[in-house]
């Protein structure tokens, strides 16, 4: 027994401790219990919806290209010996660009005059035995009149006189031909030449000395600068609006803080099959650092709109993928899903789901969720 009394005041004392530990256990749960209870109130800055006045104003999104932009084609095949320009280089319309190997082309000009001298020449000749064979007719006529010369001598000489003429007709029809034949060599051998069709800026060029020029392949690219446009669409509803000679401005992404003027010079009469928009063009005149292919928006101004709903763009994020603000009545914020217009400004134009007067959080939402108890810190 004695041995024994030992070993029962440990185990009672650990069944003591064991005890306090639970009691501990259970008294922090209850604590947890209690605080995970309470709800959590947000605190959320709010701004209204309201009614404004706002300009009517269509936005049309494009690039800005050159009026006239051409890409020039080799017309003959054949080795590149020379390049006369680089990029950059300013160039009238007929100037040279490049040259294809001729030494061809230019045997065939001058075996192509050789072939209308020629014919010239045989022309001549028909003409000067036109005129004896002419003369001699006269004379045959006249000794035909006086009785001395036989009908069929007098039929001789009329029957040259003919043939005379017919041989001035092939002689000028050798000419013809062989002026035709000049024309076509001296085509080909102009063809050897690349020449731009209009005036303008290098902005391409795709071959060298020693290359082979390939009329299928572009040698150069030029862009007549001197007038540039913005080319957009419009939607449907607006194509009978829009007006030629409406002005508009032009904001280009790549020159932030400047604006540029714009005419609207083009107007499609017809809508895109598949978007249903209709094209539009607005000329720009030449301005600094304004160059083809910058991202450019046009805004047409159509006046006022009154009493537009408006809520601040500071209230509206995506949720899901849609456009979504949280409206606050009685402490309680609302998720709702608007259906919004365009942004003007710091506003967004409201076609449905808020009226004026709704409070809409504009700060606090972090975290936010739909229903969760808000408190308002100002508005």
């Amino acid at each position: 027994m004695k041995k024994l009394l030992p070993v029962v005041v440990v185990v009672v004392v650990l069944v003591a401790l064991f005890a306090v530990r639970i009691a501990q256990s259970k008294e922090k749960a209850a604590i947890a219990k209690a605080d995970t209870g309470k709800e959590v109130v947000m605190a959320v800055k709010t701004a209204l919806v309201a009614e404004k006045d706002l300009p009517q104003v269509l936005q049309i999104t494009g690039s800005v290209r050159a009026t006239n932009e051409v890409q020039v084609l080799p017309k003959m095949p054949g080795r590149v010996t020379s390049v006369r320009v680089d990029v950059g280089s300013v160039v009238k319309a007929g100037d040279v660009l490049a040259v294809v190997e001729a030494i061809d082309m230019s045997l065939r000009v001058k075996l192509a005059e050789a072939q209308l001298q020629g014919a010239k020449a045989g022309l001549e000749q028909a003409k000067v035995q036109q005129a004896q064979v002419h003369r001699g007719l006269q004379r045959a006529t006249a000794l035909k009149d006086k009785g001395a010369l036989s009908l069929t001598d007098f039929e001789q000489a009329e029957l040259g006189s003919k043939l005379a003429d017919v041989g001035i007709l092939g002689a000028e029809a050798q000419v013809a031909l062989a002026d035709a034949n000049l024309a076509i060599a001296q085509k080909a051998f102009d063809d050897t030449r690349i020449t731009t069709p209009v005036a303008g800026v290098i902005t391409k060029k795709n071959t060298n000395i020693g290359a082979m020029a390939n009329p299928m392949m572009p040698a150069f690219a030029v862009q007549d600068q001197s007038a540039l446009k913005l080319e957009g669409s419009v939607p449907a509803g607006y194509v009978a609006t829009l007006k030629v000679g409406a002005v508009v401005t032009v904001l280009v992404d790549e020159l932030p803080g400047r604006s540029f003027p714009g005419t609207v010079s083009r107007v499609a009469p017809s809508l895109d099959a598949d978007t249903r928009r209709g094209a539009i063009e607005v000329s720009l005149a030449p301005a600094p650092d304004l160059l083809p292919y910058m991202f450019g928006r046009a805004q047409i101004s159509f006046g006022n709109t009154a009493d537009v709903v408006v809520v601040p763009s500071s209230a509206v994020l995506s949720v899901g993928g849609q456009p979504s603000v949280y409206v606050v009545k009685h402490d309680k914020a609302t998720l709702v899903h608007p259906k919004l217009g365009a942004k003007h400004l710091d506003d967004v134009v409201v076609e449905a789901g808020l009226v004026a007067g709704d409070a809409v959080v504009i700060s606090g939402d972090a975290g936010l969720a739909d229903g969760a108890s808000v408190s308002v810190q100002g508005t």
